[in-house]
């Protein structure tokens, strides 16, 4: 491996996967989907997925979603708030993977 490759530079082998277009769970919308480089207790890469139908009722998803609802993304003013609850949502997801 190349000096480039150990350090993460254009060589270094990357993680590729699809994301799915629509929710596993429910076969809804997605409103956010993110492939973590942490991997599940079965060696596959943990995949969080924000869908308005399964996550609602989970705080963290619930206020990240309320948030884009209420033009949040839009709304540069907001981008802290936003990174905020982005970061609680990705926490959340996490834990539900035993990290």
């Amino acid at each position: 491996m190349g000096a480039r490759a150990e350090r993460g530079g254009a060589d270094a082998p990357r993680r590729t996967h699809r994301q799915p277009a629509s929710c596993s769970r429910c076969g809804g919308e997605l409103i956010a989907s993110h492939i973590m480089t942490q991997d599940d207790a079965a060696g596959r890469p943990i995949h969080l997925q924000m869908c308005s139908s399964c996550d609602a009722e989970k705080p963290a998803a619930g206020a990240l979603l309320r948030w884009f609802a209420t033009d949040g993304g839009r709304d540069s003013s907001r981008a802290e708030e936003g990174v905020r609850l982005l970061l609680e949502w990705t926490k959340a997801g996490m834990a539900e993977h035993g990290w």
